[in-house]
C-alpha cells in the first residue's frame, strides 16, 4: 500500500469521525431527551446523553473491577505454576551438569548431583540411568544396581501403545501410507526403518513436513537424522520446534541432553527402551 493511499485513507475515517461529531453535537443540543427513573416515591431524572454516557463509564468500571478481581483469584494458580515450573528447570540443570560430569569422566562428582531426589525431574528414568552409570564407574555396584532398578521402573510404566502389524517395513512405503494416514507412532518410525541414509532421509521428510506442521514425532526424527549426518545447527532448530510442540515430551528431553552432552552409555539404554516402548 503505498504512502498517499494510506494518508487518504486516514482523511476519509478523521473526516468522517468529524462529521459524525459534529452532527451527534447538533442532536444533543436541539434534542437531549431525558430518562426517568422511579421507585416508589423517589424519582431520578437525567439527559439521554447523560445517562449513555454514565452507563459507558460504569460497564468499564466493572469490567475493570471483575478483571482484576479473576487476575486476583487466579494469582495462587499463577505462582503454583511460575514455581513448578521453576522447579522443572532446576531439576533439568541438576540432570544435564550430571551428564556433563559423566562426559569429562569425573563420575563421582556425577554421582553427587544425579543421587538426589529425581521425582521433581522431567526425566526421572534418565536421572536414574545416569546415576546407576556414575555408581558403576565408581565402582559402587549396590548403588548402580539399585538406581538401576528405579530407572526400569519407571519406564515400566511407560505405556504400551497400539499394535503395529499392518505398519509398512520399509521406508518408502511407509512414506506412502503416512502420506494417506498420518500415525504419530509410525513417523517415529521414519528415521530407522529401511536402507536409506540419513541425509536422504532428511531430504525425504521435507515433503511430510509441509502437511503434517504439527508433528512431534516428526521433529524428533528429523532432529535425529540431522544429529547423524553432522548438522548439528539444523539438529537444534529441529529439537526447537519438537520442544515448541510438545515441552514435554520424554523424547524432545532426550534429543536435548544429547545434543548438549554427548552420548552416553545410560543415554543410549534408554534410547533404544523408548523406541522398544514406541514399537
Amino acid at each position: 500500500m503505498s504512502r498517499l493511499l494510506r494518508i487518504s485513507i486516514w482523511v476519509v475515517i478523521l473526516g468522517g469521525l468529524l462529521a459524525f461529531g459534529l452532527y451527534l453535537g447538533d442532536r444533543v443540543k436541539s434534542d437531549p431527551g431525558y430518562v426517568l427513573f422511579a421507585y416508589g416515591g423517589y424519582t431520578a431524572e437525567m439527559s439521554l446523553w447523560a445517562f449513555i454516557i454514565l452507563f459507558i463509564v460504569v460497564t468499564v468500571v466493572l469490567w475493570i473491577v471483575f478483571g482484576l478481581g479473576g487476575a486476583l483469584g487466579r494469582l495462587p494458580l499463577n505462582i503454583f505454576r511460575a514455581w513448578d515450573r521453576m522447579r522443572h528447570r532446576k531439576a533439568d540443570f541438576r540432570l544435564v551438569e550430571g551428564a556433563l560430569w559423566l562426559r569429562r569422566d569425573e563420575p563421582a562428582r556425577a554421582l553427587s548431583v544425579l543421587k538426589k531426589n529425581a521425582s521433581s525431574e522431567s526425566l526421572p528414568a534418565l536421572h536414574w540411568l545416569l546415576a546407576s552409570e556414575a555408581a558403576r564407574r565408581v565402582e559402587q555396584l549396590d548403588d548402580s544396581e539399585r538406581y538401576l532398578e528405579s530407572a526400569e521402573r519407571l519406564m515400566a510404566s511407560i505405556p504400551k501403545p497400539i499394535e503395529h502389524d499392518q505398519m509398512p517395513r520399509d521406508f518408502k512405503p511407509l512414506m506412502k501410507a503416512l502420506k494417506k494416514e498420518w500415525r504419530e507412532d509410525w513417523a517415529l518410525a521414519l528415521e530407522t526403518i529401511g536402507d536409506e541414509d540419513a541425509l536422504s532421509r532428511l531430504a525425504t521428510l521435507n515433503s511430510l513436513a509441509k502437511i503434517n506442521t504439527d508433528s512431534v514425532a516428526l521433529e524428533i526424527v528429523k532432529a535425529r537424522l540431522a544429529m547423524a549426518a553432522g548438522l548439528g545447527a539444523e539438529a537444534k532448530h529441529y529439537i526447537e520446534r519438537a520442544s515448541t510442540l510438545d515441552a514435554d515430551n520424554p523424547l524432545v528431553h532426550l534429543l536435548r541432553l544429547e545434543i548438549e552432552t554427548g552420548r552416553t552409555e545410560a543415554l543410549e539404554k534408554l534410547r533404544r527402551r523408548l523406541i522398544e516402548d514406541t514399537f
